[in-house]
């Protein structure tokens, strides 16, 4: 069976439970337990604490890009794994709206150090069920350029290229996770159906970075549906007025995460 648990997201609905603007899932896939980004700070682990999750059982974390809000939190994590990421990962980024440093906090050294650091453009085999796709091919005009808040240090747009994701095969097809999904999320599930070679879709989750009910929006809801998604699980960077649009279009089939809600598959 395959489990997914969210550590942190930007919406929880429990006393007992904190929240901040960043993504943290276990990813527990029969015996093999996988992070998948680490939030801003150690919010992810006093949350897996308070829901009775032991992190020293994780093998890999995954780490989908690296903007601060998906690895910050990666100094508090104290066991040495494998930390799998795309080799832009260290890469310069301002944001746009705030002209504040957008990446890590921890030097390439210090990360040396502290992981067994694997990073790679092309898929990587975690596990024979769970892929990292490594950097997203993209093919959809309507994503090109619309999810990329940042500039780089000379000043031009950062394309984000470092932003990749996770295919998960099961019997039922595949489950895709993504962080910020600045490669387009539509992008990230057809490279995703690629690389696990199956166009079975069973849950598309994570951040969509979709901010307006704009055309991008619609053409996302669209493709979801058209391609036969069997169910879309809302998070992090994907706004209030969005989620609310996929509900109303797809109520079937969406729902939003929250801190300490479990899917399973």
């Amino acid at each position: 069976m395959l489990k997914i648990t969210f550590l942190n997201d930007n919406r929880c609905s429990s006393k007992n439970l904190e929240c901040e603007h960043g993504l943290s899932i276990l990813i527990e896939d029969n015996d093999k337990k996988v992070l998948f980004d680490a939030g801003q700070t150690d919010i992810f682990i006093k949350n897996a604490c308070r829901l009775g999750i032991d992190l020293n059982d994780v093998e890999t974390i995954i780490l989908s890009h690296g903007d601060y809000d998906h690895g910050n939190g990666l100094q508090f994590f104290s066991k040495k794994v494998n930390l799998i990421c795309h080799p832009d990962f260290m890469k310069d980024r301002i944001s746009r709206r705030t002209g504040n440093f957008d990446g890590l906090n921890q030097n390439k050294e210090a990360i040396n150090s502290k992981f067994n650091l694997i990073e790679t453009k092309i898929p990587y085999n975690i596990s024979d069920n769970i892929i990292f796709l490594g950097e997203i091919e993209r093919i959809m005009n309507f994503e090109k350029r619309n999810n990329l808040p940042m500039l780089d240090e000379n000043g031009n747009i950062y394309e984000h290229f470092d932003d990749s994701g996770v295919a998960i095969k099961t019997e039922k097809g595949i489950v895709v996770i993504s962080g910020c999904a600045h490669s387009g999320i539509c992008n990230t599930v057809e490279y995703a159906k690629k690389v696990a070679k199956d166009n079975r879709v069973l849950s598309v989750i994570g951040g969509f970075h979709l901010k307006e009910n704009d055309i991008q929006t619609l053409k996302t809801i669209e493709y979801m549906k058209s391609s036969g998604v069997k169910s879309i699980i809302l998070a992090h960077c994907t706004s209030d007025i969005v989620c609310q649009e996929f509900l109303n279009r797809l109520p079937e089939i969406t729902s939003l995460a929250e801190v300490g809600k479990i899917f399973s598959f």
